[in-house]
């Protein structure tokens, strides 16, 4: 370059004007940038925010209490009403159950169907909800060893929390003893007005997957709760109206059909459930019914004796002893028992504003679970005693109940701790998200208006 280009080029930058700064360009810059990284630190902190609930709410596997002991199951001592956040069977396995359980505080208009489960080895609560309303101890039926649910046509296994058609087309009755055959009813027919009619009752083998017997029953109905199998899962005891029916797989013809080879009457009484056979397969267990007039519940004066009878002739087992009388129970379930003289039994206890109808096998919804049913307690009822022994009782709100038949027989009770409900279900971590985002957004909403305030606020000022 020549020195008089330099020369001119010099006198060309001097003559351009100076750049002005405008006033507080410097303050504007560095208030922008404050408000640049304050929205990005509130963008940083909603960011983190979801994702800290999304980890918080993720669903995880079953989560088994450090002071659990698998070795020792027991029924518990204390039940409590499972809170609607309680994680599902199918969500997080409660393994081997206790109890099942029902109610008013169980269920509300939105979980209609919802049922409560209670693991054996500690206080770890799921909840159940089949495609229908179950009755927890007749329609919805647990397995004696715990370990399974039957309700509608669906077998849960509590241990992994998968479920699987029962291989059924009816309605359960009851489990055999060893779990392994399920008797069933077939579906209703209806005859207006208000008859309903059962066409026969079948016995299910869960490792052949075939009906090993079917009693058909012709016009009568046989509601949920009134059926058993014997120990060897060989014979089938079904109440039939005012009857009942006494039938042998051994017996049956090549279809599977077979007719009752005994048919005891009950004048009034019932079969009381799935417990009904004694440990020597040759008695089975029957209720009479009467009234008194000393009863608990004055409204209610229905009293029920249990009685024993030997299938080779059908009549009364001669005993010098009587087991007490169960006064103003709704209903009695034989649950099982522990020797010839001993049974324990799940008792209904009717509220204040209960009813004692009489008895129509035909018509009511179900003789078993009725209406005016309180609280159930778990029984030991002892020949010669002068009163039944309660063993537990259902708090206010559960009206429904089930025991793992296995645990009552053996009469081993484990102390209750902390509840467990498990990991949150999905619709709280979808609720939790949702009001993660709704609080993102109100503070980007808010940084928003803040920004523009100020912008405002200085242009005011120029």
């Amino acid at each position: 370059m020549t020195s008089r280009l330099r020369e001119t080029l010099h006198g060309l930058a001097d003559g351009v004007p100076a750049a002005a700064v405008p006033e507080e360009f410097f303050d504007r810059a560095r208030a922008r940038h404050r408000r640049r990284r304050a929205a990005a630190a509130g963008v940083l902190a909603v960011l983190m925010l979801l994702l800290g609930t999304g980890y918080a709410l993720r669903a995880g596997p079953v989560r088994w209490p450090a002071a659990a002991d698998p070795t020792a199951p027991g029924l518990p001592t204390r039940l409590v009403d499972p809170p609607l956040r309680t994680a599902t069977v199918g969500q997080s396995a409660p393994g081997v159950a206790a109890m099942l359980f029902g109610g008013p505080a169980v269920r509300d208009d939105w979980n209609e169907t919802r049922l409560g489960v209670l693991a054996a080895d500690t206080d770890r609560y799921r909840a159940l909800a089949p495609a229908q309303r179950q009755t927890a101890g007749f329609e919805a039926l647990l397995s004696p060893d715990g370990r399974y649910i039957w309700a509608g046509g669906l077998l849960y296994d509590l241990t992994s929390g998968r479920s699987a058609p029962a291989g059924i087309d009816g309605d359960p009755l009851a489990f055999a003893p060893d779990g392994k055959r399920l008797a069933y009813a077939d579906h209703e027919t209806f005859t207006p007005p208000n008859t309903y009619a059962t066409p026969y009752v079948g016995l299910y083998d869960r490792d052949r997957r075939a009906d090993v017997l079917r009693v058909r029953v012709g016009t009568a109905w046989v509601p949920p709760g009134q059926a058993a199998v014997s120990p060897d899962g060989g014979e089938l005891a079904v109440q039939v109206r005012d009857e009942v029916w006494l039938t042998r797989v051994a017996d049956a013809d090549p279809d599977g059909t077979a007719a009752p080879y005994r048919k005891l009457p009950l004048t009034g009484g019932r079969l009381p459930g799935a417990g009904s056979w004694l440990p020597d397969g040759r008695s089975v267990a029957t209720l009479t019914r009467s009234t008194c007039t000393d009863c608990p519940v004055p409204s209610y004066p229905r009293t029920w004796r249990l009685e024993t009878r030997t299938v080779a002739d059908g009549a009364v087992a001669p005993r010098l002893l009587a087991f007490p009388d169960l006064r103003s129970a709704t209903y009695v379930h034989l649950v099982g028992w522990r020797s010839a003289d001993e049974a324990v039994a799940l008792v209904g206890v009717p509220g204040p504003a209960a009813v004692d109808h009489p008895e129509t096998h035909d018509i009511a919804s179900s003789p078993y679970q009725e209406q005016g049913t309180a609280s159930v307690q778990l029984m030991l009822l002892r020949r010669g005693a002068a009163s039944p022994e309660v063993l537990f009782r259902t708090p206010a709100g559960i009206t429904e109940l089930t025991v793992a038949a296995g645990l009552a027989i053996d009469g081993t009770v484990r102390e209750s701790g902390r509840p467990d409900f498990g990991p949150p279900p999905m619709w709280l971590v979808a609720a939790g998200a949702i009001l993660t985002a709704i609080a993102g957004a109100s503070l980007h909403s808010l940084v928003g208006y803040l920004r523009r305030n100020r912008r405002r606020e200085a242009s005011r000022r120029r």
